[in-house]
């Protein structure tokens, strides 16, 4: 029997375009020789859905959908596709099973995952059972997503002896180094039942999510058959026939893994594009300090979209060094952006002016040591500039701040936290560095002075950010223990991380929640991205 594994990109609420994909990529099966084809978890209204399946119209529109796409599949190849269903009043995260222009069978989530991205507890009601279809001789046991990641749950108890292939629709988030955990629990499941596994999954961008694919067929013995390429829509077919009292997989092309910093450039880049196409934005605007943040957005912006929907914009003041300007400048010509220059030393100038007789008339509080105020003053112009510019065009304004400022709240509300879209706020300072020169390798572009100088916000004379925070390669590991690990500092400084750096890494991340619940959006990589993974009470009076 041969099954094609989709791997597919869904728009989630799009579920008419979702149903017409389905049905394009069913007889694409179909041609292929395909008697199964197998869609991923929620293919039909995308993922995840959140409360949008509270809304009794949104349902209406998947079931009529669903009725549609019943007919319109190819009448001889049974479809597994992924969709939430409406039954006995409670909802259910399910599969339905098409063949002969209709529904045949539905296959219900029973372990349903209260933790991560999406808490289905709060939406969906359990399967009871385990569903086992019968289709031309093979005994085919559906499962959705966790429930083959635990064989030592109720999804797999008294389905021993009862299948011949275990059949998996998951939506499993991108995550950096997952897809080896992927397989050793894909070989947990067949080594637990006995059987292949064959597993399918989304691709592409959901907002801060983005899904990399990944499909496979993995035998009775554990080992992978053949392996679907990461961030790209497509099929995976695979032939399975019984061998030697079991049935297996027919060994097919293992697509090559990216490396570790490939696949978090491909990760930025498929949720860049998604987000920005999905939303209908014509293209994006990154304002290019000359710092190696924006121009490894800038960057990957011009590899996600094209340069023809990439604005970048440069907004010198007079603290600004020649030498970042000229790096700022020098970006654009490589990416081939336009990158108009406007000076704000008249706005800076104007609003200090407009400052200065109320503060020197304030007798009510004491100003505040240092030049705090001149200096988010700078960013906020900026701020206002490039939204300014989002406002005439139409471009969304993607932020450039990485996770190691957001986490220690080394950045500017209203000013460079300004946009639509915060790329990196998930990429710690120092995996920055390695993008770039990552990047640089494939061709440069980014300029070997914007990587190899010191990092600065460039707010006031002579400024470095370690005149504010620990040298990144200091920073980055605590912020990984801590945010990331969410260990104790007991337990970071058992490491041997020095005491009082470690303690003010902590006040300072503990202290900032107040900031990031006012940023932007963006890709998650890591395990505990800021927003939808990790949620801290702005007022907090615990500290470590």
């Amino acid at each position: 029997m041969k099954f094609a594994l989709v791997q597919m990109n869904s728009t989630v609420g799009a579920v008419r375009e979702n149903a017409a994909k389905i049905a394009r990529f069913a007889h694409e099966a179909a041609a292929a020789g395909a008697d199964v084809a197998v869609f991923p978890e929620l293919a039909l209204c995308g993922y995840p859905p959140d409360d949008l399946v509270l809304r009794p119209r949104f349902m209406d529109a998947v079931e009529a959908e669903a009725e549609r796409l019943a007919a319109a599949l190819p009448n001889d190849l049974l479809a597994l596709v992924g969709a939430p269903l409406r039954e006995g009043g409670k909802l259910r995260n399910a599969a339905l099973l098409f063949h002969g222009g209709k529904r045949v069978a539905t296959a219900q989530k029973m372990l349903l995952p209260n933790y991560g991205v999406f808490d289905e507890r709060r939406i969906f009601a359990p399967g009871a059972a385990p569903t086992v279809f019968e289709f031309r001789g093979a005994r085919l046991a559906v499962h959705v997503c966790e429930d083959s990641w635990w064989p030592e749950g109720e999804s797999f108890r008294g389905l021993k002896g009862t299948c011949d292939v275990l059949v998996n629709l998951s939506a499993s988030p991108y995550c950096r180094g997952r897809e080896n955990d992927r397989e050793e629990m894909a070989r947990k499941a067949t080594a637990a039942l006995g059987v292949p596994m064959l597993y399918t999954n989304i691709v592409g961008g959901q907002d801060e999510l983005v899904f990399d694919g990944g499909g496979m067929a993995v035998a009775a013995d554990g080992k992978v058959a053949t392996r679907s390429e990461l961030f790209r829509e497509g099929l995976l077919t695979v032939d399975v026939a019984p061998a030697g009292g079991t049935w297996a997989p027919a060994p097919g092309r293992l697509a090559a893994m990216p490396d570790a910093v490939e696949e978090v450039y491909e990760a930025l880049q498929i949720g860049l594009r998604d987000y920005v196409d999905k939303n209908g934005f014509p293209g994006v605007i990154v304002a290019l300090s000359g710092g190696i943040d924006s121009a490894l957005v800038a960057t990957i912006a011009v590899d996600a979209l094209g340069k023809d929907r990439v604005f970048g914009v440069t907004l010198p003041s007079v603290i600004t060094s020649k030498e970042t300007f000229s790096d700022a400048l020098e970006l654009a010509k490589r990416l081939g952006i336009p990158c108009p220059q406007i000076p704000i030393a008249p706005a800076v100038d104007a609003l200090s002016g407009m400052l200065g007789p109320a503060c020197a008339a304030v007798d009510w509080a004491k100003p505040l040591p240092g030049t705090l105020m001149e200096e988010n003053l700078q960013a906020r112009i900026r701020g206002v500039i490039v939204m300014a510019l989002s406002n005439r065009f139409g471009h969304m304004v993607v932020t450039t701040g990485n996770k190691s400022e957001m986490a220690t709240g080394y950045a500017t509300l209203y000013g460079d936290m300004c946009g639509g879209f915060a790329l990196i706020k998930d990429v710690p300072k120092m995996l920055v560095f390695e993008l770039a020169r990552w990047r640089n390798r494939r061709g440069e572009v980014i300029p070997p002075s914007t990587i190899s100088r010191p990092p600065s916000a460039e707010l006031k004379p002579g400024q470095r950010d370690s005149d504010s925070l620990p040298p990144y390669d200091v920073l980055d590991p605590i912020l990984e223990r801590y945010v990331e690990q969410q260990a104790g500092l007991p337990d970071i400084l058992a490491e041997g991380f020095d005491e009082a750096t470690t303690r003010r890494v902590a006040r300072m991340v503990d202290r900032s929640e107040y900031k990031r619940r006012q940023g932007a959006p963006g890709v998650k990589i890591t395990p505990k991205a800021f927003g939808r993974d990790r949620r801290m009470p702005i007022t907090n009076g615990f500290r470590e």
